[in-house]
């Protein structure tokens, strides 16, 4: 599994209001100038980025840093690789009735 830290580095850039403050695991949302309503949309890149879903109202709650983000995105990741796909066997019936 590769480490998601960069990728969400550089989304969390995108929202930063304060430039010159270091992202690392232990900065918070406040330190970077990030509020509570912008976490929202970060989310939604990170969904799409690394194509997780992530519950809003249970998970959203306890971030407070980035490292709590980055966390609970990696938690996402090792749960979708051990995660098996298994398709339902589909019957392969015509589609077409032949009693007509």
């Amino acid at each position: 599994m590769q480490d998601p830290t960069s990728r969400i580095t550089t989304i969390l850039t995108q929202y930063t209001r304060d430039l010159g403050y270091p992202i690392a695991s232990w900065t918070r949302f406040s330190d970077l100038g990030i509020d509570r309503l912008d976490l929202p949309m970060i989310v939604l890149d990170i969904e799409d980025s690394f194509a997780i879903q992530i519950r809003y109202d249970e998970e959203m709650d306890g971030f407070a840093s980035v490292g709590d983000l980055i966390a609970c995105v990696m938690a996402h990741l090792e749960t979708k690789s051990v995660r098996p796909r298994v398709s339902a066997p589909r019957s392969k019936r015509p589609w077409m009735s032949k009693a007509a």
